[in-house]
């Protein structure tokens, strides 16, 4: 009898680049680009560093390109470090959701994987559409963070597909790739209270178990394939329930098309709130000094009750870049004051800066059941400004810049991977990366890329 993971593993395995449309060839490449500018933009980062030190001390078969590194290592710890990266700057992609994930975590692994089988451009194209694919359907179907579960946990299922389709894996192994990740990547939710480092790896840790899930799988190891079916393991210990109808669904638009662009360094409520109080600032020229009061509306579904996340003590005067990073209120005031909202915002310095604070205490958060028609495809807010002179103003955002109903341009996403790897590319390197990427589909190998992507 079919297992649905067998059904997950047939769709994945139909998926080929030349059935792909034009538009999912580019907007792939834009995340792949968007995912190299955001894992260098990290490579300094305190748990990135750790991470390195660590692969570099366990040593293992130099197949696999490690970031900015001077060495080599085995892919399923390349994919580890890399992702670790990608994590730091909490500024990768995502997409919208009760749950909301970021499926560009496929992209290490699958990268990594691709350079051990010297795989083609194409090949790492359509592994990446997969992952994305497999990923979304997951984030769509369940919801397990209400369940104490992490986001990142669906890479169980999407990680060992993708990189289980690069290693040329027939369904069968494809299957049981999946039913052995999935018996043992499960992870934990770490986004209450004060968020440790160790956030950065929990995404990475998946993902290469998912590697290491598809090569047990290659070698003949087989897991529990019924362990996504109705009334099985993974719905009953994890998900509570599985909405089989979207998760099994025809596919016939690409969900990679559906992820969003963070423009801003900061959660996805705030990108919108962001937005907002930039367009405020500049249509009545108004600074930070001029605001006596801001109020930020919010769907009913955000967490701000007086013991939600966002209100909570450790997002109001947040003690580390991790929790700056997700406090709504410490993003939007140091936003107001700054004019901006990149990785320099969440530097010690500005934790502490006293105009920023002051703006914080200025804020308060209410909900709006307006709004929730919106909620979660839009992170929806509504920003209302009283001035010191007793001026009000308002504004509402649906679609931030970067959200894939408001795309922004090549140039701009450029624009970031440059700003963003400034500190470890030469302009060389920068120059050669942008250009690779964007003939991605037409490289017989993606060494061709990871020659590039390596330390000097």
């Amino acid at each position: 009898m079919k297992t649905v993971a067998n059904s997950l593993a047939e769709l994945v395995s139909d998926i080929r680049f030349n059935k792909l449309p034009e538009e999912v060839v580019k907007e792939t490449k834009r995340r792949v680009l968007d995912a190299l500018g955001c894992a260098f933009g990290g490579f300094h980062g305190e748990p990135s560093v750790i991470m390195r030190n660590v692969a570099a001390d366990l040593g293992g078969k130099p197949e696999s390109t490690v970031l900015g590194a001077t060495y080599r290592t085995s892919c399923e710890k390349a994919a580890l470090v890399n992702s670790t990266m990608l994590r730091y700057l909490d500024y990768m992609d995502s997409h919208a959701g009760p749950d909301a994930c970021h499926p560009c975590f496929n992209i290490p692994p699958c990268l990594a994987v691709a350079e051990r089988v010297s795989a083609s451009g194409k090949d790492l194209i359509a592994a990446i559409v997969a992952g994305y694919e497999i990923q979304i359907r997951f984030q769509d179907a369940c919801k397990i963070g209400s369940r104490g579960w992490f986001s990142g946990t669906y890479l169980e299922f999407s990680v060992p597909l993708a990189v289980g389709k690069l290693l040329g894996l027939d369904i069968d192994r494809l299957t049981n790739a999946l039913a052995i990740a999935a018996t043992h990547a499960n992870a934990l939710s770490v986004n209450s209270g004060s968020i440790p480092a160790s956030k950065s790896v929990a995404d990475a840790m998946v993902a290469s178990t998912g590697i290491l899930g598809a090569l047990m799988a290659q070698a003949g190891l087989t897991g529990p394939t019924d362990i996504l079916d109705s009334g099985g393991e993974f719905e009953k210990a994890v998900a509570g329930r599985i909405d089989m109808e979207r998760l099994l669904a025809p596919l016939i638009e690409c969900k990679v098309m559906e992820v969003n662009t963070k423009w801003f360094n900061t959660v996805r409520t705030a990108q919108t709130a962001v937005t907002s109080m930039f367009s405020l600032l500049e249509k009545h020229r108004l600074s930070w000094r001029d605001v006596e009061a801001i109020t930020l509306f919010l769907p009913t579904k955000e967490h701000i009750g007086h013991d939600g996340i966002w209100n909570s003590t450790s997002r109001l005067r947040p003690q580390n870049r991790d929790t700056a990073n997700h406090s709504l209120v410490y993003s939007l005031a140091v936003a107001t004051v700054d004019g901006e909202l990149g990785p320099e915002q969440y530097a010690d310095a500005k934790l502490r800066d006293p105009n920023v604070l002051s703006v914080i205490d200025r804020t308060t958060l209410q909900s709006d059941a307006s709004l929730d028609q919106h909620w979660p495809e839009a992170a929806v807010s509504r920003v209302v400004l009283r001035t010191k002179d007793g001026q009000n103003c308002e504004a509402t955002t649906l679609y931030p810049p970067g959200h894939h109903k408001n795309r922004v341009t090549d140039e701009l996403i450029e624009q970031k991977f440059t700003k963003l790897t400034s500190q470890v590319l030469s302009k060389e390197k920068q120059a050669a990366i942008i250009q690779t990427v964007g003939r991605l589909e037409e490289l017989e190998s993606v060494k061709e890329l990871t020659i590039h992507l390596g330390g000097e």
